[in-house]
C-alpha cells in the first residue's frame, strides 16, 4: 500500500494559499555557525596521482566532484573540501594539499560585487516564501504541497505546474520531476530549478511549445531537497561549503563536520554496496547514514516519487560539468535504457547541455545509495543528473566582467551575478524541455541533439566458438515492440526464426535499468565450424508496422574441442609468447585448452567465445590487464563462469574507457589492494591452495590484501575472499598501489594468491614457474578451488 506523501488535512491551508508562514513556524531554530577557529570545511587543491585518488575517497571526498581523473604518469589537479584535520592526515600520506585562501580585500570585493541573487530557503523573502507567492499568483497553473519534513522540521515544498493544476487529479497526465539541492553548498542548483519554474509559468499562453507541454504534462519542481543544509550554508563563511543534511550524528546539540548525512547516498537501492561509492563514517562527506532511508528528506522524496509515478526526472547538482545517467554502483556497466539516456543527453561531441560531458554515472567513479539508481529501479523513473558549471568556468565566460577565475573560493561558489546565472540557466533549458516533451511518449525521445533511439541495437560479434552447438545472440530492443524475433541464415541458406526472450540478468548485474528497453536473447542452432551466420532482429511497432535491425555476421571458428579457454593478454601488439606454458600445464592436469590471443584477436566476445566455456585462465604477464578484455571477462563471471587470473599486475588497475580502475580486481578477484613484491623465491599455497608450492623466477610479483580483510564478510558476504598463498620470504604490508577499502590494515601479511567463490588470483604467471610439474599442480589446484 502506498504511504501517504502528504497529510491532506494538515496541508489544507498550504494548498489554499496560507503557505508563506508555515515552514518557518514549524521548523526548529537553525544551528549556530561554528565558533571562530573551529575546524570547518574549506577548499583545498592538489596535483594527485592515480595512486593517491583512493586516499581522497577514503577521506570522504565525492569522486564525481574531482572532475578530471589522473592516468598513469599523468597527475590531475583536483579541488576537495576538507577540514584542517583531514587535510593534515592526507598530507601525512603524501598528498600535497594547498588551502585555497583569498585575501580579505578580495573577499570583501566579491561580496560587494554580488547582485544578491542567492538567498536561503526559509525566512522572509526565502525560496519557500517565493514558492508560496508563486502558487498564489498562478492559481490555475500551480499547486503547492509539502512532500514531508526535514530532520529539523522544515517543510520540503513542491510545486505542480499543469493546466488546471488544482482541479486535475495528480497523475492524470505524464509526470516529470525537476529537483535540486540535495547537497547544500550547490547554490546554483535551486536557482536553476526556480528559474525553470518561472520559465514555464511566464511563457504559458505566449509560447506554443511551453503551452503544449504544460497542457499535456504534469511538471513538479522541488527547489531544495535539503532545506536545512542549504540554509546552514548562508550562516557564515565557515558553513558555506556544508554538503549534507543537519542530522546531529553524535547528539551533542551542535553541528560540526562529523555530523550530517549525504542525502544522495541514503536511498535504499544499492545502499552500502561498498565503502567507496559511499562511506560508513559520519565524518565523511559521502556518509550514507546508519540505515537505508534513515533520513526524513530521503523518505519524503521516495514517497513523493511513488505517489506520482514520474516517467522522467532531472536532479540538478554541481559542479563537475557532466550530464550523468545510468548505473553508478559499478564501473562501466551499460544497461538497456542507456539507449534512451544517450538520445536525450547526447554524446561528448554533441552534448544536450553545452559544456557538460554526457556519460555513465560510474564512468570515472562509483556511487551507491544515490537518487538516480533508486528512482529508476525502485520507483520506475528515469533520472538524469546534470552537474552544473564550476565557479572558475562561469567566471571565465566574460573576461571583461568583474569576475576572475583566480578569485573563486571553491568550484561550488558560483558567482553572484545575474548575467552569469541566467546564462548558465539558459544553456540548460533545451534539455529540460526535451525531457518534458518525452514524457508523453517515454520510449520515443524528443532528442534535443538529433540522436536516435533505434528499435534494435544488436550485440554483435565476429567470431563464435559454438562448434555445432547453440549460439546465444542478444539485442537491446524497445520493450513496446510486438512479436520480437531473431532471424538468421547459415551460409546463405533459408531464413530461420525464433522468438526473443528477455534476459533476466546474471549473478551480479543485468535485469535492471530496463524500464523502456531491455536485453533479449535467442539461440542460433546448428551452425558448424567454418560456417558464416547472418543475424538480424525484427518486430512490430504499436502502429502495426514492421521494424528490423541491421544485420551482423559472425563466423564459427574451426578450433579443436576444449574445456578451458586461455586468454593470452601479454600487452602490446606482438603475438603471445607464453601461451604454450598454460596449454601444457592444463593438459598435464587432464584439461584441453584453446588460446585466445588478445594482441591478434582483440578482446574475446562474451557471448560469441567465452560463453562456450565453463572455465577460463586469463594471464597478463607483466602488463596491466586489458580494459576491454576485463569487461568481457566480467560478463563471463557474471553468468557463472569460473576464472583464474594470473600475472604480475593482475589484481591491480586497468584502463577502462577514460578511467584507471581496480573495481573488477576488488569485487570479483578479491584483491582489496595490490602492491609489488620484489624477487620472491617461492610460492607456498594456503587456504584453498594448501599443499601447492612452486619455485619462482621473476624480479617482481603482485601481492594483495584480500577484500575480506578490509570489508567484513559478515557485512559484505558477496565480496568474501581469502588469502591462498604467500611468498618466501614473507612480506608485510607496504603502501598499496590501489584502493585500501578502510583505514586500518597496517602490518597485515600480504597474500600471493586470493580466492573467491568464482575466481582465483595469482600474483605471477605460470611462465614465472620454471618447473613444469609445479605449473600443472598449481593451475589444477586453482581451478578445483573454484569448482572449475
Amino acid at each position: 500500500m502506498r504511504r501517504r506523501a502528504q497529510s491532506v488535512l494538515a496541508l489544507a491551508s498550504l494548498l489554499l494559499g496560507g503557505l508563506a508562514a508555515a515552514p518557518a513556524a514549524q521548523a526548529r531554530p537553525g544551528p549556530a555557525a561554528p565558533p571562530a577557529g573551529a575546524d570547518a570545511l574549506t577548499a583545498w587543491t592538489a596535483q594527485v596521482t592515480t595512486e593517491q585518488v583512493p586516499l581522497l575517497l577514503e577521506a570522504g571526498v565525492d569522486g564525481r566532484e574531482l572532475g578530471e581523473r589522473p592516468a598513469a604518469g599523468r597527475p590531475a589537479r583536483v579541488e576537495v573540501q576538507l577540514t584542517g584535520a583531514q587535510a593534515e592526515g592526507l598530507r601525512a600520506k603524501g598528498v600535497d594539499l594547498v588551502e585555497k585562501r583569498l585575501p580579505q580585500r578580495t573577499r570583501e570585493r566579491l561580496k560587494a560585487a554580488g547582485d544578491g541573487v542567492f538567498r536561503p530557503y526559509g525566512g522572509k523573502n526565502g525560496l519557500s516564501q517565493e514558492i508560496a507567492d508563486t502558487g498564489r499568483a498562478h492559481p490555475r497553473l500551480t499547486k503547492v504541497v509539502s512532500i514531508g519534513k526535514t530532520v529539523r522540521g522544515q517543510d520540503i515544498l513542491a510545486v505542480k505546474v499543469s493546466k488546471d493544476a488544482r482541479t486535475t487529479r495528480d497523475g492524470a497526465r505524464p509526470a516529470v520531476l525537476y529537483m535540486s539541492n540535495q547537497h547544500a553548498r550547490e547554490w546554483i542548483t535551486p536557482e536553476m530549478t526556480r528559474r525553470l519554474l518561472h520559465h514555464y509559468l511566464d511563457r504559458y499562453g505566449k509560447d506554443e511549445r511551453i503551452t503544449r507541454i504544460v497542457d499535456r504534462t504534469e511538471l513538479w519542481f522541488v527547489l531544495s531537497a535539503n532545506p536545512d543544509g542549504y540554509d546552514y550554508t548562508f550562516q557564515s563563511p565557515a558553513t558555506r561549503l556544508w554538503r549534507k543534511n543537519l542530522r546531529d550524528n553524535d547528539g551533542d546539540g551542535k553541528i560540526a563536520p562529523g555530523d550530517g548525512v549525504d542525502l544522495n547516498r541514503n536511498f535504499p537501492y544499492k545502499w552500502g554496496y561498498d565503502n567507496e561509492g559511499s562511506s560508513p563514517r559520519p565524518a565523511s562527506e559521502t556518509y550514507r547514514g546508519p540505515a537505508p532511508a534513515s533520513e526524513p528528506e530521503t523518505r519524503a522524496l521516495d514517497a513523493f516519487q511513488k505517489q506520482h509515478d514520474f516517467t522522467y526526472a532531472v536532479n540538478y547538482h554541481s559542479a563537475a560539468e557532466l550530464l550523468l545517467y545510468g548505473v553508478g554502483w559499478q564501473v562501466a556497466t551499460p544497461t538497456p535504457d542507456d539507449v534512451l539516456y544517450k538520445a536525450l543527453a547526447g554524446t561528448p561531441g554533441n552534448s544536450a547541455i553545452p559544456g557538460y560531458r554526457p556519460q555513465l554515472s560510474s564512468e570515472l567513479y562509483t556511487t551507491n545509495g544515490e537518487a538516480d539508481g533508486h528512482a529508476a529501479n525502485v520507483n520506475g523513473t528515469m533520472m538524469f543528473t546534470p552537474e552544473m558549471s564550476t565557479c572558475e568556468t562561469a567566471s571565465a565566460v566574460d573576461p571583461a566582467d568583474r569576475w576572475d577565475p583566480s578569485d573563486c573560493p571553491s568550484i561550488f561558489t558560483f558567482p553572484d551575478d545575474e548575467k552569469l546565472i541566467q546564462g548558465e540557466f539558459a544553456k540548460n533549458v533545451p534539455f529540460a524541455l526535451a525531457v518534458a516533451e518525452t514524457a508523453g511518449h517515454p520510449d520515443r525521445p524528443s532528442s534535443p541533439v538529433g540522436v536516435d533511439a533505434p528499435d534494435f541495437t544488436p550485440h554483435a560479434f565476429a567470431t563464435s566458438y559454438a562448434r555445432g552447438k547453440d549460439q546465444t545472440v542478444a539485442v537491446t530492443a524497445r520493450k513496446s515492440l510486438g512479436d520480437k524475433r531473431l532471424n538468421y541464415r547459415v551460409d546463405g541458406g533459408r531464413t530461420h526464426s525464433a522468438p526473443l526472450a528477455a534476459w533476466g540478468g546474471g549473478d551480479r548485474y543485468g535485469g535492471d535499468d530496463n524500464l523502456r528497453f531491455d536485453q533479449y536473447r535467442a539461440t542460433v542452432e546448428g551452425a558448424r565450424p567454418g560456417s558464416t551466420v547472418s543475424v538480424w532482429f525484427t518486430g512490430r511497432t504499436r502502429e502495426g508496422g514492421r521494424t528490423a535491425s541491421r544485420p551482423f555476421t559472425y563466423k564459427v571458428a574451426e578450433q579443436p574441442r576444449a574445456d578451458t579457454l586461455v586468454i593470452a593478454d601479454e600487452g602490446g601488439g606482438t603475438p603471445a609468447r607464453q601461451a604454450d606454458d598454460y596449454v601444457r600445464a592444463l593438459a598435464a592436469d587432464g584439461r584441453e585448452a584453446v588460446v585466445w590471443d588478445v594482441a591478434r584477436q582483440g578482446a574475446p566476445p562474451a557471448l560469441g567465445v567465452l560463453s562456450h566455456f565453463d572455465t577460463a585462465v586469463w594471464y597478463s604477464g607483466t602488463a596491466s590487464p586489458d580494459g576491454a578484455t576485463l569487461l568481457a571477462v566480467r560478463d563471463f563471471v557474471n553468468e557463472g563462469g569460473k576464472l583464474v587470473a594470473a600475472g604480475v599486475r593482475a589484481g591491480g588497475s586497468s584502463r577502462v574507457g577514460d578511467a584507471d580502475t581496480d573495481d573488477f580486481a576488488q569485487y570479483y578477484l578479491g584483491a582489496g589492494s595490490r602492491t609489488s613484491y620484489a624477487a620472491p623465491s617461492r610460492f607456498t599455497g594456503a587456504g584453498e591452495l594448501t599443499g601447492t608450492t612452486a619455485a619462482l623466477g621473476t624480479p617482481v610479483a603482485g601481492a594483495y590484501t584480500p577484500v575480506s580483510d578490509l570489508l567484513p564478510p559478515e557485512t559484505f558476504p558477496r565480496f568474501r575472499s581469502a588469502a591462498a598463498g604467500e611468498y618466501t620470504p614473507a612480506a608485510r604490508t607496504a603502501s598499496p598501489q590501489s584502493v585500501t577499502l578502510r583505514e586500518e590494515g597496517g602490518g597485515r601479511r600480504l597474500a600471493a594468491a586470493v580466492t573467491t567463490r568464482d575466481t582465483a588470483l595469482l600474483g605471477f604467471g605460470l611462465e614465472h614457474v620454471p618447473d613444469a610439474r609445479q605449473r600443472a599442480v598449481l593451475i589444477g589446484a586453482a581451478l578445483r578451488a573454484i569448482g572449475g
